[in-house]
């Protein structure tokens, strides 16, 4: 779609709120060292993108 990450970020906010999608905490969400599993999965993903 190419949209800038503030206007993602934006339309993903209202989505949620009107119950469109679902938004989940990560377990790092706490303030806990984040997956280095989960973020290198993540980073594959967007380089096959």
């Amino acid at each position: 779609m190419r949209l800038p990450l503030g206007v993602v970020k934006v339309l993903l906010g209202d989505m949620a709120e009107r119950g469109l999608v679902d938004v989940h905490q990560t377990v790092s969400a706490g303030g806990a060292v984040p997956d280095l599993g989960l973020m290198e999965r993540v980073l594959s993903g967007l380089r096959r993108l």
